[in-house]
């Protein structure tokens, strides 16, 4: 079973201002939220698509993903290991304008241009989060991360809303409502938009299909219940969003080469007991979506 830890939150989520985590073999399509998010990857390659641009990332480089911005992480090599930060408003200060006005020209820094102090504060903040250090202590160590970033980043004005306005609406859509029976065309009627305009949006901008991007969510939503609870297998393909038990067993053996029976397996007793404890994407619904597989 493939094993990995991955994040990605909605922006309406309701967790704390901080949340720090390691992890390995990061796949997740394109999404979005409010906050700033920071990804370095540690080693191997992930291809990180920010705004629409995609970029294979390599050791030592770091991603900077501002607030409402579409991004997605696509892992290239297995061994490929990242540190991820997301940071609330409440912890940006004087930087709020600047990180909500303005979109940076270019969105990821190269090891030689990251600061040592750069490192420094990444790996203090994971230890802030480990221990429940006072959030001050946070907001100092984050300032010192974008003092040194921001000036590397080329920023400008963000443009007038265009294009990204239609695939902001599109992703914050659809993990909003990836559950429930969704069509290309009734979606496009939703936003108010032609089903080949939209069409067009999932190839041009998020680089895949509708199918495939509905699926993606609803495959790392299984995984999680499968993970996590005692659900049937009936019951989980029906909390996933899946129309039927047999399209379940089919598109997730297509993406993960086994079925879900055999996923679970492997998991065991001990496993979901500590998958209980975490948040799951399915139990936050649309505040956020969360999937950690150790």
């Amino acid at each position: 079973m493939e094993k990995r830890k991955a994040y990605a939150y909605y922006e309406e989520r309701s967790g704390r201002e901080l949340q720090v985590e390691m992890g390995k073999r990061l796949n997740f399509p394109s999404h979005l939220h409010g906050e700033l998010e920071l990804f370095l990857v540690q080693s191997g390659c992930v291809c990180v698509g920010i705004d629409g641009e995609f970029r294979e990332l390599k050791a030592g480089e770091l991603a900077v993903v501002f607030p409402n911005t579409v991004h997605s992480y696509q892992c290239r090599e297995a061994d490929s290991r990242y540190m991820m930060a997301v940071c609330g408003t409440s912890l940006m200060g004087d930087y709020f304008p600047s990180l909500t006005q303005c979109r940076p020209r270019r969105p990821y820094l190269c090891g030689k241009a990251l600061d040592p102090d750069v490192l420094y504060a990444l790996h203090s903040l994971y230890r802030c989060r480990c221990t429940g250090a006072d959030s001050s202590i946070s907001r100092a160590l984050l300032h010192l991360i974008l003092a040194h970033v921001l000036p590397e980043l080329s920023l400008e004005p963000a443009p007038e809303p265009k294009a990204m306005d239609l695939t902001s609406s599109v992703v914050r859509y659809i993990m909003r409502n990836f559950r429930q029976p969704l069509s290309l065309e009734h979606i496009a009627k939703e936003l108010g938009v032609s089903k080949y305009h939209l069409s067009h949006v999932f190839s041009a901008r998020l680089h895949t299909s509708f199918r495939e991007y509905v699926n993606a969510l609803r495959l790392d939503c299984a995984r999680d219940l499968l993970a996590a609870t005692e659900l049937s297998m009936l019951e989980v393909s029906m909390e996933s969003g899946f129309d039927s038990l047999r399209t379940f067993n089919r598109v997730f053996q297509e993406r993960f080469r086994q079925t879900p029976s055999q996923y679970r397996r492997p998991v065991g007793r001990t496993g979901r007991a500590a998958a209980q404890r975490r948040v799951t994407p399915c139990a936050l619904g649309k505040k956020a979506m969360a999937l950690e597989v150790f």
